[in-house]
């Protein structure tokens, strides 16, 4: 059985001395802000220590009291208990896609800037230094959008503080959104994308042997299937696992599907017969599935990854290789934006495609992207008014 630690009362019983058993300093424990904190006094001597803690406890009544923090830690401390619970979010049923965004958003940049600085530090000044030296290393003003996701994985830390303790909400600065407005975003037009697959064609056919042949061969059928359902790039993308594609009837037609954790919240999303062949070449290049023929293997589903070599998320090799391709091929910026291409322009050429070569309303469209009707409108509303053109011109 352990000693028990010497202990002795101080201010009617309010604070407690106490020694442990293999120390020799006097530490003190009390209640402040509704939970217990303890202390050490730095002092062998009783009497020392006694005065001492009598300062100490005073001292965190009067902050109690005037709403001041007693214990301070930095941002990063915070940050990194954040980033443990958004990671064990993740492998709940309550994980969302942009809680990845949040991770990345706290290590990339508030973490290496804002690191040090206690809670009580981060004034509206270094806020703004923050958002300039942002600027600087993302090298271009970021998107409104961007400046949400920065701002809700910057509150997440915020409110982790308060509820510790470190910080008041009285104390924090205000977050801003200040930043550039998107309109129209870049896309391809049908040319130039039957361009892009041309020069991908050739490019895949001057891959070394080995691993280069079965990476380039994913992102060709990853660039493909994209095109042709309108999944987001990346996360979304990334995490399909075979077990997530299935065959359903209607009116006696056999369709595909993918169940997709998007953005925002579960959906299914009709695959076209176009990217049905791609996905048959990825099962017959993978050897761990193609012993099973690609109909048995959508019945019974899998584990195994769509877009994943084994089970490594490719959203970062997968974005640069691309941007490699643009570049050789002179489509890397949409001289319409002025903007650069990316794999999630795929998304935006899905978009405008159908709207422009089928009669599905933007209503139906926004369900099956997994986005809002707004959203649609905003973006490719240019689209429904070329197909009024006549209807204009008279």
């Amino acid at each position: 059985m352990k000693p028990l630690p010497e202990t002795t009362f101080i201010l009617d019983g309010r604070a407690t001395l106490f020694r442990r058993p293999r120390s020799r300093l006097w530490q003190v424990r009390f209640k402040t802000h509704n939970r217990w904190v303890h202390f050490t006094t730095g002092s062998e001597s009783l009497e020392q220590a006694k005065e001492i803690a009598f300062e100490l406890a005073l001292d965190a009544w009067f902050k109690e009291r005037n709403n001041i923090p007693v214990i301070t830690k930095n941002f990063k401390y915070v940050a990194n208990l954040a980033i443990q619970e958004l990671e064990q979010l993740l492998t709940s049923n309550k994980a969302k896609v942009t809680y990845h965004d949040y991770i990345g958003a706290l290590r990339n940049y508030m973490i290496p800037f804002l690191g040090k600085y206690t809670f009580q530090e981060i004034t509206q000044d270094v806020i703004k230094q923050f958002e300039e030296w942002r600027i600087f290393k993302m090298r271009h003003k970021p998107s409104g959008s961007h400046l949400n996701t920065h701002n809700a994985a910057l509150n997440r830390v915020f409110n982790k503080a308060i509820e510790l303790g470190y910080v008041t909400r009285e104390q924090l600065p205000q977050l801003r959104n200040n930043g550039v407005k998107t309109g129209r975003r870049p896309d391809f037009t049908y040319e130039e994308f039957t361009q892009l697959v041309w020069y991908m064609r050739k490019w895949l056919k001057s891959s070394r042997s080995g691993y280069q042949v079965v990476v380039r061969h994913l992102l060709f059928n990853y660039v493909m299937i994209l095109f042709y359902t309108g999944i987001r790039a990346g996360t979304e993308a990334m995490n399909l696992k075979w077990k997530h594609v299935r065959y359903f009837q209607e009116n006696n037609v056999r369709y595909m599907a993918f169940n997709v954790n998007g953005k925002t919240k579960h959906r299914e999303l009709t695959v076209s017969s176009r990217a049905i062949k791609y996905l048959k070449r990825i099962h017959c290049r993978n050897d761990k599935i193609n012993q099973t023929s690609f109909d048995e293997l959508i019945e019974r589903g899998s584990e195994e990854y769509i877009f994943r070599i084994d089970g490594k998320d490719k959203t970062t090799d997968f974005g640069r290789m691309f941007k490699g391709v643009l570049e050789a091929s002179n489509l890397l910026t949409d001289r319409r934006t002025d903007t650069e291409r990316t794999l999630y322009s795929l998304r935006h050429v899905y978009a405008t495609m159908t709207l422009t070569n089928t009669n599905i309303s933007m209503h139906v469209l926004a369900k099956h992207m997994g986005t809002s009707q707004t959203m649609i409108e905003k973006h490719y509303g240019h689209v429904d008014m070329r197909k009024k053109a006549a209807q204009i011109a008279g």
